[in-house]
C-alpha cells in the first residue's frame, strides 16, 4: 500500500514536471504540410522559410484536383494515416477544400451540393482529416482559410467550405482555424489581387487566374503562419 502512494506520488511529480506523455511543450519540430493546389506554392514556401529553423523538419504532399469530397478518385483519409504513422508530426498545416463543391459518393448513393445530407457528411469528413491528423493528441493542427476568390461562384463555395472548417476546427482541441483573409486581401471578405504593404508600395499576392497565389503572396503567407506558430501557439 506504501509502495502504491510512492509511486502515485512519483508519477504526479512526473506528470506535473513533464506533462502527459506526447505532449511536451515548445515550438513545432515535425511539421506536416498538405494539401490542393491551392497549398503547391505555399508548401514550398513554408518549407523554405521552416529550413531557416534547424531544428525543424517537414513532410510536405500536395495532390492538384483532389478533396475530401471525391475520396474514390483520391483517398486523403488513407494518405494522412499513411504520413502520420510515417512521419509523427508534431504540427500539421492545411490548405484544402477549393475543388470540394462536387457530388460525393457515400453508403452506396450519390449527394449533392445542395442536398441536406451534402454539408453533413462534408463536414464529418473534415472532422475525420482533423482528428487523424491530431493523432493521440501530440500534434496540433492548423488549418488555413480559404482566401477570397473573385468570381461569385468560387466565393460562395470557399466561404461554404470555410464555415465548415472553422466549425469542425472550433470543436476540437488543439484545432486551429487560420484565417488567411486578413493577410491576402486589403478588406477581409473581397477579393483582391495585390495588397499595400507597410512601405506604402503594392504586392501581389495573387496569380493570374485570381483562385491560387503568387509566389509573393505564399511567402507573405508562409511568414505569417510560422510567426503564429513560434509566437501564439505551443505544441499541446
Amino acid at each position: 500500500m506504501k509502495s502504491s502512494r510512492l509511486w502515485i506520488a512519483l508519477m504526479s511529480l512526473l506528470l506535473a514536471v513533464f506533462g502527459p506523455a506526447g505532449a511536451a511543450e515548445g515550438p513545432p519540430r515535425r511539421v506536416l504540410i498538405l494539401g490542393d493546389s491551392m497549398m503547391q506554392i505555399p508548401a514550398h514556401a513554408l518549407e523554405l522559410e521552416l529550413s531557416k529553423r534547424l531544428e525543424v523538419k517537414t513532410r510536405a504532399f500536395t495532390r492538384i484536383g483532389t478533396g475530401l469530397a471525391r475520396l474514390d478518385v483520391f483517398d486523403w483519409m488513407e494518405r494522412i494515416r499513411s504520413l502520420v504513422e510515417e512521419f509523427t508530426p508534431d504540427t500539421a498545416l492545411v490548405l484544402l477544400g477549393a475543388n470540394d463543391h462536387q457530388p460525393m459518393k457515400t453508403a452506396g448513393t450519390v449527394i449533392r451540393p445542395g442536398d441536406a445530407a451534402w454539408e453533413g457528411e462534408y463536414a464529418r469528413r473534415v472532422g475525420v482529416a482533423m482528428d487523424l491528423l491530431a493523432g493521440t493528441g501530440s500534434a496540433q493542427v492548423i488549418w488555413l482559410e480559404l482566401p477570397d476568390m473573385s468570381e461569385t461562384r468560387n466565393r460562395e463555395d470557399a466561404d461554404l467550405m470555410n464555415r465548415i472548417f472553422a466549425g469542425e476546427a472550433g470543436k476540437r482541441e488543439g484545432v486551429v482555424f487560420f484565417h488567411t483573409r486578413p493577410i491576402l486581401s486589403r478588406t477581409a471578405g473581397k477579393y483582391s489581387p495585390y495588397i499595400i504593404q507597410a512601405n506604402g508600395m503594392p504586392l501581389r499576392v495573387r496569380s493570374s487566374d485570381n483562385i491560387h497565389l503568387s509566389r509573393e503572396g505564399a511567402d507573405l503567407l508562409a511568414r505569417s503562419v510560422i510567426d503564429f506558430l513560434w509566437k501564439e501557439v505551443k505544441t499541446p
